[in-house]
């Protein structure tokens, strides 16, 4: 499937946003978003290449797998951990590029 076909009607109806931990206290993001058709793509930062999924677990699996956690799981534990204080972090807002390269995976 080519990124033409996989984003064709499609509209986002969740983004959840990932921290690679063991970049933190250093902020690395990774996107993970949720289309209206239940299908699902990752991104590992701004501008780099989106993977394709057939569903968000996925989509999910490709960044845990890199060692990336989900933010909104994050908790006063982590603050502890990786030093940061999750209140003070401001989520991204990325743009997509037309040129982005793109790799359909389906399961992962």
């Amino acid at each position: 499937m080519d990124k033409k076909e996989f984003y064709r009607d499609k509209s986002i109806i969740k983004i959840e946003w990932y921290l690679h931990d063991c970049d933190l206290p250093e902020l690395t993001w990774g996107r993970l978003r949720i289309f209206n058709d239940g299908t699902s793509d990752s991104c590992f930062e701004e501008g780099d290449k989106l993977y394709g999924f057939e569903n968000r677990d996925y989509a999910s699996y490709i960044l845990s797998e890199d060692e990336y956690i989900q933010f909104e799981a994050m908790d006063e534990e982590d603050e502890s951990e990786f030093d940061i204080r999750l209140a003070d972090i401001v989520i991204p807002e990325w743009q997509d590029d037309r040129e982005q390269e793109f790799e359909y995976l389906g399961t992962y």
